[in-house]
């Protein structure tokens, strides 16, 4: 999470809407790169926590939701790599290129950047939608692990939590991919920023919860 977030940091912050505008910061921005692969870095280690966080849970009822929360998060960071790709690489050398062309060629230059930037809103949508996918299942997950284990208080408090982060990052996803970089989803996008809220809730759950927390779970009434 500070990885992720030191790196946003840096990155210029015009709002993407503003095409002509942004396009001028980021041709200036000798580091463009490198500030869009340590956001990849951080989101990979944040998938490591997911991940451990599956684990944690594979025992009881929980597992399989646990399981496909796992699967979606390993979508969820492939499809941000794709998306550095777009946006971190191909989109800074088309906006490099148009800042440094004749008038003649801006223009073109300028069409193109703007394509590419289009692709990287498509995937911006994607890679949400799919996190909210992330946050659900795992808010089944504690869910059902609140009505299986004796102290399951917090585990219902962190499935509220994290069922939130599923709403912000799902309904932030809608309105990008109908709206793409705009004023309305610049004012969703706050949505998102809880994922960074749930990460930091897992890891303390990481913390507070150690492994023979697990074999606690009541016994399955089932017959």
């Amino acid at each position: 999470m500070i990885v992720y977030t030191a790196s946003a940091g840096l990155h210029p912050w015009t709002p993407p809407h503003e095409t002509a505008a942004a396009f001028a910061d980021y041709a200036v921005e000798p580091l463009w790169a490198l500030y869009h692969l340590g956001e990849l870095l951080g989101i990979l280690l944040m998938g490591v926590t997911v991940l451990a966080l599956a684990w944690r849970l594979r025992r009881g009822a929980a597992v399989v939701w646990a399981t496909l929360g796992a699967a979606a998060m390993v979508v969820y960071a492939g499809l941000y790599a794709v998306f550095v790709a777009v946006d971190g690489v191909a989109l800074g050398i088309m906006v490099d290129r148009w800042a440094g062309a004749g008038p003649g060629q801006q223009d073109l230059l300028y069409e193109t950047a703007f394509a590419v930037r289009q692709i990287e809103g498509g995937l911006f949508s994607l890679q949400w939608l799919m996190f909210g996918i992330v946050a659900g299942l795992f808010a089944v997950a504690f869910f059902i692990k609140a009505r299986s284990t004796a102290r399951g208080r917090w585990s219902n408090i962190l499935g509220w939590i994290i069922a939130i982060t599923c709403l912000g990052a799902l309904s932030f996803g809608v309105v990008q991919s109908n709206t793409g970089y705009s004023d309305l989803s610049m004012a969703f996008q706050t949505g998102i920023y809880i994922g960074g809220v749930w990460v930091l809730v897992v890891a303390w759950f990481l913390h507070r919860e150690p492994e023979h927390v697990d074999r606690a779970e009541k016994p399955s009434t089932r017959v």
